[in-house]
């Protein structure tokens, strides 16, 4: 009997080692690329300019002990690490986990830690030769089932729509940014250049947890719905957590407004903190609307629940407090190879979690939400497992 999807990992990560992506990067810039180093207390840190040494720890767990350095790529006898190892690797831990497809975010060498290289074409560099890997060697072997996220440059608009144009073209369904657009950490008019091309090309917007700035700016007082003041004013009382800056900012900026179609899964969120942090969204435009001179056509919240996605992780409290969150807008994901994650237990984990969930609800999380914001046919036959 032909094998379709039953269980969607809507969060893992690629990690592997340097050398199978760094042979993209042009020679004369090769050694200006991260690089792993062994450690003399064991395991491996990453050497990537501009930046202190990242070690290996949390980020190749998978369902070891938890560590936060000293941990390795690579097995005793050299053959990879679980979770480190190729595509077809990746496909047999599927298995072993339950689990049927992956959306696959950046290892955490390829996030904002390239950012550290200053020199644009050389960094521009470093982001298309993982893009490269990632489409040509790794999600090739089954897309189906390996459903990866392209990095998107920082330096500027004209670098992230052309890389976003170039992910599509090689095939790859979705981007993970770690800024905005425009290579900033706010929203600025000519974003609109990349969300029209995104759209265009139907390519999902995957941002992991959040993009752009961090921590809110409540200096000044600026008016009007573009100003970071206003998206500052919103998070007040929610703790400043990921994902709340960056919702305020996409409400505040009018792009719910200008692109009805548009969509974001923000993964790795968890969503057992949105009941008390939304309701605050709402009530906080209420208070400061009048000082602001602002009217929305809709409250925060009703523009989040029609336009963004949220992935849950270790987070059984969201799915109990269903009647409080936009539980119908949540995907769930392993966070394979990373530390928090269920591998090897994930079916485990999932039945103790949607215990009394109804049927219908689990399918759409674990299953019909992924799908269609990846544009994945339920009804097809997936890639078989590599022996």
């Amino acid at each position: 009997m032909a094998r379709t999807y039953q269980v969607i990992s809507a969060d893992g990560h690629v990690e592997v080692p340097p050398d199978v992506w760094v042979k993209y990067v042009p020679a004369k810039w090769r050694d200006r690329a991260p690089r792993l180093v062994k450690l003399p207390e064991g395991g491996e840190g990453w050497i990537i300019e501009g930046q202190p040494m990242l070690h290996n720890g949390q980020n190749i767990t998978a369902g070891d002990t938890v560590r936060f350095r000293n941990a390795s790529y690579f097995n005793p006898d050299g053959s990879p690490h679980v979770g480190a190892g190729d595509a077809k690797q990746r496909l047999r831990e599927q298995d072993v986990d339950g689990i049927d497809a992956e959306v696959l975010f950046p290892p955490i060498f390829a996030t904002k830690f390239l950012e550290g290289i200053k020199d644009r074409p050389v960094y521009l560099s470093m982001i298309q030769a993982y893009n490269t890997f990632l489409a040509q060697d790794y999600c090739a072997v089954a897309p189906d089932r390996l459903i990866g996220n392209a990095i998107v440059p920082v330096s500027g608009i004209d670098d992230a729509v052309a890389e976003l144009k170039r992910a599509h073209s090689m095939g790859l369904r979705s981007v993970a940014m770690h800024q905005w657009p425009n290579g900033g950490g706010t929203p600025k008019p000519e974003d609109d250049r990349y969300w029209e091309a995104a759209l265009s090309l139907g390519m999902a917007l995957s941002p992991h947890a959040d993009f752009g700035e961090r921590q809110p700016n409540f200096g000044g007082g600026g008016a009007g719905t573009g100003d970071a003041q206003l998206a500052a004013a919103l998070t007040q009382r929610t703790g400043g957590m990921a994902p709340i800056l960056c919702l305020a900012h996409l409400v505040t900026c009018g792009i719910f407004d200008r692109f009805p179609a548009i969509k974001f899964y923000f993964a790795e969120t968890n969503a057992s903190w949105m009941p008390a942090h939304l309701w605050m969204m709402d009530d906080n435009y209420h208070v400061f609307r009048d000082w602001f001179k602002v009217t929305l056509k809709k409250l925060p919240t009703e523009y989040i629940k029609r336009h963004v996605m949220f992935g849950i992780i270790r987070d059984p409290m969201a799915l109990q407090l269903r009647d409080h969150l936009p539980v119908e807008n949540l995907m769930w994901g392993s966070d394979f190879p990373h530390s928090v994650g269920s591998f090897p237990k994930s079916r485990d984990f999932l039945k103790d979690a949607f215990a009394g969930v109804p049927e219908s609800l689990k399918r759409k999380i674990l299953l019909e939400n992924p799908a269609n914001f990846f544009k994945l046919d339920l009804h097809k036959a997936i890639t078989e497992t590599p022996r």
